[in-house]
């Protein structure tokens, strides 16, 4: 393999893949001007279909200086943090397998994917850096601009108007008794946004709405893991509203104890009801973790119970440890059962009915055939009705679809 200097452009909030399904690494001067070009139509105020010109054009002047010199956009995820810098360096690898790296020239439009210097520096050395600066017209630039973008994040939006407008209901509705529902509302909204909660509710909510649109099985799941939860949540006020409070860490404790079967059952059914959609959008290969998933908040709720039996003193002290211990070698055993339906590195007939895309992200096909003991997939052109065989080290598995290797 001869080396090569890289322009490397980066687009660590996967912009590219979300707007024209093109997945990256997205190798080559032409391939590179045909990304920007889906990119710009698919959204002409998008900075990262221009830093990809730029980086065209870097790369003709790159040539001049360097014989060996070639382009590259990496793309990230699209929530920026720790997943898109994994997905990165997975490209990474994936460049490192088919070319020496010599070193880079990075192409940046900001700050956020500058971030990724030390992934690019573990590989090879950075030669440049230029950050493409988009220029504005003053309007453009004007802070009513800047305001009415940024209240466009949904995030931002909820922020800014969302909780101000129920404060103000609140107050007129309840006027000065409404402080402390006030004082609930911000604080709920506060820890829900500081750890990190919203967004799983908002994603649980995606998948509600989606199992409904779509008329699937799992919907009247979800729905049942919301309204257990709500009656284990009552089911513990009533057993406090009822209780002497001669002890209230006990009788809470007590309380509490009776409402774990609602949230442990609430738990199941919404894995299992991720279960079902995975086997619907042919992704069976999850199931192993939706059944690592169960067992563990099977695990967990053992635990907790005969945490709560020991403090209420209806138990031995050595019975938590027992079930500790006990719910240790069932999750190991869970683990080796899970890497059975694992199919992303083998070849299982589950492959069959996928649909075929490469690199770049154009459609090849679908597979027709998988074979385990030859090891490969057999994708047919449904224009041309040709018939390809790719063996296991040509493609993967990503996102319930194969990906042949360039």
């Amino acid at each position: 393999m001869k080396k090569k200097v890289f322009v490397v452009c980066i687009d660590r909030d996967n912009d590219l893949g979300r707007k024209t399904k093109i997945l990256g690494p997205v190798i080559g001067r032409e391939r590179n001007l045909e990304a920007a070009q889906k990119l710009a139509l698919a959204d002409p105020s998008e900075s990262d279909a221009n830093t990809m010109f730029a980086a065209v054009k870097k790369l003709d002047e790159a040539q001049k200086l360097y014989k060996n010199a070639e382009i590259v956009t990496l793309t990230g995820a699209g929530k920026i943090g720790l997943e898109a810098d994994r997905e990165i360096g997975r490209q990474l690898d994936k460049l490192q397998k088919n070319f020496l790296i010599d070193g880079w020239i990075l192409i940046t439009d900001g700050a956020e994917d500058a971030q990724v210097t030390p992934l690019l520096q573990s590989r090879a050395k950075i030669i440049s850096t230029e950050q493409v600066i988009i220029k504005q017209a003053a309007a453009v630039e004007s802070t009513f601009y800047t305001i009415k973008e940024a209240l466009q994040d949904p995030g931002v939006a909820r922020l800014i108007l969302g909780v101000p407008g129920i404060i103000l209901l609140l107050y007129f509705v309840l006027g000065i008794a409404s402080f402390q529902a006030i004082a609930l509302v911000a604080g709920a909204y506060l820890l829900l946004k500081g750890f990190g909660i919203e967004d799983k509710i908002f994603s649980f909510v995606r998948l509600v709405s989606n199992s409904l649109s779509e008329q699937r099985i799992s919907f009247v799941m979800y729905v049942a893991a919301i309204i257990l939860p709500l009656i284990g949540i009552w089911i513990i006020y009533l057993k406090i509203m009822s209780s002497e409070f001669i002890d209230v860490a006990i009788d809470s404790a007590g309380a509490a104890r009776t409402a774990y079967p609602f949230f442990m059952f609430a738990a199941l059914i919404a894995i299992a009801a991720g279960g079902t959609d995975a086997v619907y959008a042919k992704k069976a290969y999850k199931i192993g973790n939706y059944l690592i998933q169960a067992v563990s908040i099977i695990c967990v709720w053992a635990i907790i119970d005969a945490g709560t039996l020991v403090f209420l003193r209806q138990a031995e002290l050595s019975w938590l440890p027992a079930n500790i211990m006990l719910s240790f070698i069932i999750l190991i055993i869970a683990l080796r059962l899970g890497k059975v339906f694992d199919v992303r590195e083998r070849t299982t007939k589950l492959f069959v009915g996928l649909n075929a895309m490469d690199e770049a992200g154009n459609y090849l096909g679908k597979v027709v055939e998988a074979s385990k003991i030859r090891n490969l997939i057999i994708i047919q052109d449904p224009k041309t009705k040709k018939k390809t065989e790719k063996k296991r080290s040509e493609f993967t598995l990503s996102q319930g679809r194969i990906v042949v290797n360039a």
